[in-house]
């Protein structure tokens, strides 16, 4: 009984662990596209990214991360809330909400955004494959 039971205990630590791996990625995201920090999202997002806007744009990681280094889009603030991370295996998905400001083709915007991210794992980082979001009521 008491292997059983330091077996789930080791378990259960392990995937605590996976989940605070994939929420650091989650907030590297966050703070690479609010200061611009193109090493940093190189890293996170990974090269097969489907990035679906709220406004129905999709784009790939060339292009989105194109439209942050020319500044057509710009990120002033993005302050998440309700961060829920599930990890299935090399996969995970974050379901989380997020203020956010930002310039889209120099017009200022502001939205209550709800959004789900899945990440890959892909040897020891955790990256960004696809991005869904939706505009919620302020």
């Amino acid at each position: 009984m008491r292997i059983f039971l330091a077996t789930l205990l080791l378990a259960a630590s392990a995937l605590a662990g996976v989940e605070d791996d994939v929420k650091k990625a989650e907030m590297d995201f966050g703070a690479g596209i609010t200061k611009n920090d193109f090493a940093l999202l190189g890293k996170v997002l990974a090269d097969d990214l489907h990035y679906l806007h709220s406004t129905g744009l999709v784009e790939n990681k060339a292009g989105y991360l194109e439209s942050l280094r020319s500044g057509r889009q710009k990120y002033n603030k993005f302050q998440y809330g309700n961060v829920k991370v599930r990890v299935y295996g090399s996969a995970a998905v974050v379901n989380a909400d997020a203020h956010v400001e930002f310039v889209t083709a120099g017009k200022p915007g502001k939205a209550h955004l709800a959004f789900t991210h899945v990440f890959a794992k892909k040897g020891a980082q955790w990256q960004l494959v696809s991005h869904q979001s939706l505009k919620l009521p302020e």
